[in-house]
């Protein structure tokens, strides 16, 4: 059986998704064939450029025409008139795609972006790909963008998300609320003494975690200046991600910071830090948010990318697991709400663990198998 599994790098969550389904697949099923790839490969490097970094450029630079343009295109009226601008620009950047998918003739295919999903769907469409089609998104509220004509099966993070869907047409067979697949190292219980010692931390102080996904492009660097406002003590450890620069300035702060300071660049065991924290700030990736519920570690939510990031906050928000909030000025008053408040914090921590699905990854991995 041949099972071919893409992402793009948009934002770190599409890779890490794929990459935990593809190991589930191979765990349940060591003879399939897994092959994990980035949709963009093959290429011009210029291209793949201009697809990842002008993303990250608009939503850092100009958030609020993201966030317009994303609105428009999800809007009832204009949902088609997007899908054919998507396709349009698909036809002409995914001819690379479209000779891999074509060669490669897997069983089934798996798409974490709506890129690939979309190519796919298309060359099902022409009768060119045989695969079943599945469709993983990322975000709690789907947009226009993900829903192809091709698509046999989405996998969705929770029954709202499914309502959506069919709202907009999706027949309820379709789809399938397994939850945002993350590594399953996230729903592992730790020590957490034992490991705060081992990482170098205080186990006993009240720890913050700062992040904001793997190219560290949210606003962590005014948030950790806010920390100068917060009176109590704290070790704070705040993750820059692939962002050097910020990584750098950070840690010349640590001689004169009024708080116990780490900074940590790109890591692979954020799960840990997690572990060790009490309560986590960072802007509301789908993948990222997912990963705290099921770590029962608590949210505060900042400056959400308008769009899909607006809409993961307010649904986190709405199931207690975070608090939204909004600039990050707002944030420091927020944390030290929270942390004279245990109770709350152990309560937002359960709520999140209740509303996320530990064993997504393994659940989407068995429907692709089947």
């Amino acid at each position: 059986m041949k099972i071919l599994v893409t992402h793009v790098p948009a934002g770190s969550g599409h890779e890490k998704a794929a990459e935990a389904i593809s190991n589930a697949v191979r765990k349940i099923r060591p003879d399939a064939e897994v092959t994990l790839m980035n949709g963009l490969d093959g290429m011009s490097s210029a291209y793949q450029w201009a697809f990842t970094q002008g993303y990250l450029g608009v939503i850092h630079k100009y958030p609020a025409l993201w966030g317009t343009a994303y609105h428009l295109l999800d809007m009832k009226g204009l949902a088609w008139g997007a899908y054919k601008l998507h396709r349009l620009g698909n036809a002409s950047h995914g001819k690379v795609l479209e000779g891999i998918l074509t060669r490669h003739n897997p069983d089934v295919f798996i798409a974490t972006h709506f890129f690939p999903a979309e190519v796919a769907s298309y060359l099902k469409m022409k009768g060119r790909l045989k695969a079943k089609l599945i469709t993983v998104i990322t975000d709690y509220m789907p947009h226009s963008v993900w829903i192809s004509p091709g698509t046999d099966a989405y996998v969705v993070g929770m029954e709202l998300t499914k309502q959506e869907l069919i709202r907009r047409g999706i027949p309820p067979e379709k789809i399938h609320v397994l939850g945002i697949p993350i590594d399953p190292k996230f729903s592992q219980k730790v020590e957490r003494r034992a490991l705060a010692a081992r990482l170098g931390l205080d186990p006993i102080a009240f720890t913050l975690l700062i992040c904001s996904g793997g190219f560290g492009t949210g606003p962590v660097e005014p948030l950790v200046h806010a920390l100068r406002n917060i009176q109590e003590p704290l070790q704070a450890l705040v993750v820059t991600g692939k962002n050097t620069a910020l990584y750098h300035r950070l840690e010349n702060l640590r001689p004169t910071f009024p708080h116990d300071l780490k900074v940590y660049g790109f890591v692979d065991n954020m799960d840990e830090l997690m572990s060790v924290s009490d309560l986590m700030v960072t802007k509301p990736g789908g993948l990222s948010c997912t990963e705290a519920m099921m770590k029962e570690l608590p949210m505060v939510l900042v400056a959400p990318i308008p769009g899909q990031e607006a809409r993961n906050a307010k649904i986190v928000d709405k199931f207690g697991a975070a608090v939204l909030a909004g600039p990050v000025e707002k944030a420091p008053a927020i944390i030290q709400e929270l942390r004279r408040d245990p109770a709350r914090l152990k309560e937002m921590g359960h709520r999140g663990a209740s509303a996320g699905r530990s064993n997504a990854a393994a659940e989407t991995a068995r429907l692709a198998l089947a």
